[in-house]
């Protein structure tokens, strides 16, 4: 036995020294060499969710190595292409229960357990080695019942059970279990592709990713399943899923620095998950590799033509925030957005935009979608009266916005003024089904709400001014000739603050079905709503609004700026260094 445990060692040194290309160690600079992206875990915003097992393939081979999230070390090759990775379960009359095994001795290294298992694979077909209890033993069986687990233990000298509830299988594709693994939380499952010309790639179920994968599983749960990839590689794949790297060069380039830089700044933004950073436009759209396709090799050479560049202010790195598109107007000051002021991330000029799908848009809700909206959201201000804007900011976002109904009134700023109603940008106005043209005391033609507004019948009288009775129109025979349909004319087109107009009567309130009949300019009588039905929102841009405007880079490249003077022009007072 002594002979075969220094054998084993022996293969163990010559492996561990072969392994050195393949598991470099993460890097402890600024810039780190590696980087963790979430593949499958728990993600609040239901984007994701961990899995009980997953299908991992390798060309050439796969390798088993064990992480602490600081270094890696290789176990094992395991010689095949295609592996199961699953979390150590039984399922029995629907229930899920955690395997006993059947454990026995301890060995320093896999090789030796290797070596051991030799020993009992005649006898038991379903033996494998485990890693448990911060070493190697020989596992014998996956059982359900404990007593027949004991039954087993009696037969077998110096044999123990062992069962875990942070416990990964890693099978063959005919199921049979090769490997099992039990870090406890501290240690953790690796697969490592064998390179293919200095390349790791790998494919977790039908996505191919550059690097290795690795499995977390915390008491209980199913597995968290991370991509661990270089940084610089990483970006590859961000790149063709935020912009289009056929977009001229230097666009493309102001991007990889700019996606290096959020990388480097929210590292470890997902720890409490065991990663980085997760794959959708919570942190940074992550596709994976697709070699030769949509791009790639444009992104490669992006990232690698500004290796190692990252923005600086005052010499740390810039939260380098950015978004699609404004639709030609500024940028947005970050604290009209968010909470603070930061000095980078002032509104500029974004007149350059190149043109997209979403310079302008368009969305429109009848105040009852509305009110559900609200009413997901806990909000309850009873039937929608009305939606104003009380304020904008310079750059022409909404800053305050106010929703008025029968029951109450509620208030609300910055991006909340979109994420309220799911819109794509701040910036819009609201026009609804009872917005007429009308014409002041002065003669200047003005857009107003009818239930704001103070309309005069034939004979002078007010008849929308807390005056009104339920269910009364009104022809009003009173118009301007201007060129738009102005529908009367009106004085104090807006009573500020007034609201109480809209509750008179003995109902207590207008209903929806209240309407008056305006005379157009044509001649014709178009019957209008006091209260609006519908809602429409027109918007430009896409996207928060604060730091790089993605289509405003586009513009700027192809109007002759290099990638750093996007870069500083979208980020005020910064540096670029190299690092």
């Amino acid at each position: 036995m002594k002979k075969k445990a220094c054998c084993g060692v022996a293969l163990l040194i010559i492996f561990v020294l072969l392994s050195v290309n393949i598991l470099p160690t993460f890097s402890q600079t600024q810039i780190p060499e590696w980087i963790r992206i979430g593949i499958y875990y728990a993600d609040k915003y239901g984007k994701s969710r961990p899995v009980i097992e997953t299908k991992i393939y390798a060309k050439g081979g796969l390798y088993i190595g064990i992480s602490d999230d600081k270094n890696f070390i290789t176990v094992a090759n395991t010689q095949k292409d295609t592996l199961i990775v699953s979390k150590d379960v039984y399922k029995k009359d629907g229930k899920e229960g955690t395997n006993i095994h059947v454990a026995i001795g301890r060995y320093i290294s896999y090789a030796t357990a290797k070596n051991a298992l030799k020993d009992y694979l005649g006898a038991y077909k379903d033996a494998f080695v485990g890693y448990i209890n911060n070493g190697y033993s020989v596992l014998i069986g996956n059982f359900s019942n404990l007593q027949e687990a004991k039954k087993l233990q009696s037969k077998l000298k110096g044999a123990t059970l062992y069962s875990s509830e942070t416990m990964v299988l890693v099978k063959d594709e005919k199921g049979k279990v090769l490997f099992a693994f039990d870090g406890q939380n501290s240690k953790f499952l690796m697969l490592i592709p064998q390179q293919e010309n200095g390349i790791e790639r790998i494919k977790v179920d039908s996505r191919w990713y550059r690097g290795r994968v690795e499995f977390k599983r915390i008491k209980g749960s199913d597995m968290t399943v991370i991509n661990v990839s270089k940084l610089e590689e990483y970006l590859y794949g961000v790149i063709r899923m935020e912009i289009d790297p056929f977009w001229n060069i230097e666009a493309v380039k102001a991007f990889a620095v700019i996606a290096r830089t959020y990388a480097v700044r929210n590292l470890n933004r997902h720890g409490a998950l065991g990663f980085d950073l997760c794959p959708t436009d919570h942190c940074q759209v992550y596709g994976g590799a697709v070699d030769g396709t949509y791009g790639e090799k444009r992104a490669i050479l992006a990232v690698d033509s500004t290796r190692g560049e990252i923005i600086t202010y005052k010499g740390k790195p810039i939260d380098a925030v950015y978004f699609s598109s404004t639709g030609g107007i500024p940028t947005e000051d970050s604290e009209n957005v968010w909470l603070y002021p930061v000095e980078y991330l002032r509104s500029v000029d974004n007149s350059k935009e190149a043109k997209n799908s979403k310079s302008s848009w368009t969305f429109q809700f009848t105040k009852d979608e509305i009110k559900n909206m609200l009413k997901k959201k806990n909000i309850d201000v009873g039937d929608i009266v009305d939606i104003k804007v009380l304020e904008y900011t310079k750059a022409g976002r909404v800053l305050r916005l106010k929703i008025i109904g029968t029951a109450g009134e509620y208030e609300c700023q910055k991006e909340a003024t979109r994420l309220l109603f799911g819109l794509y940008s701040q910036a819009y106005t609201i026009v609804t089904d009872a917005d007429v043209n009308v014409v002041d005391e002065n003669g200047k033609v003005k857009r107003t709400r009818i239930g704001n507004s103070k309309i005069l019948a034939e004979n002078g009288e007010s008849v929308l001014n807390g005056k009104m009775t339920l269910g009364q129109t009104v022809d009003s025979s009173i118009y301007s000739s201007a060129k738009n349909d102005v529908i009367s004319a009106v004085y104090d087109v807006i009573y500020s603050g007034d609201e109480t107009r809209l509750s008179s009567g003995a109902g207590g309130s207008v209903s929806a079905a209240s309407t008056v009949k305006v005379v157009k300019e044509d001649g014709t009588v178009e019957e209008v709503p006091v209260i609006p039905t519908t809602y429409t929102f027109n918007g430009k841009g896409w996207g928060h609004g604060v730091g790089m405007s993605q289509w405003g880079a586009k513009g700027l490249a192809d109007s002759g700026y290099n990638y750093k003077q996007i870069i500083k022009h979208y980020y005020t007072g910064v540096e670029i260094e190299k690092r």
